[in-house]
């Protein structure tokens, strides 16, 4: 028998009739847009890769860095803490928050 558990609370989600909600969530780092300018139209790309390729065979350039990592990450809920997610995603609610007086 399969065994879920709510990945928040610990509740069990196992018994006949619990409803039980995946949460799938994904994480990479955003890369930079390029931005495109007027010599970018004129220039001959395939000239440009072939002095590069060129160049990284007579170990002239290093290979360029891998992509961000990404994270791909799923929790099972149960339909309170579905519900709670769905209303402050961030947990920012849980947050402390500062009261200052007012010095006067």
């Amino acid at each position: 028998m399969v065994h879920f558990s709510c990945d928040l609370c610990g509740k069990d989600l196992t018994p006949e009739g619990t409803r039980r909600f995946v949460l799938k969530m994904e994480a990479f780092a955003a890369p930079a847009p390029a931005l495109l300018q007027e010599e970018d139209l004129q220039d001959d790309h395939v000239e440009d890769m072939a002095r590069y390729l060129q160049a990284l065979e007579a170990g002239l350039v290093q290979e360029p860095s891998p992509p961000p990592e990404r994270k791909q990450m799923r929790f099972d809920l149960c339909s309170d803490c579905y519900r709670r997610f769905l209303q402050d995603p961030l947990r920012r609610d849980a947050l402390p928050r500062f009261n200052f007086s007012s010095n006067n």
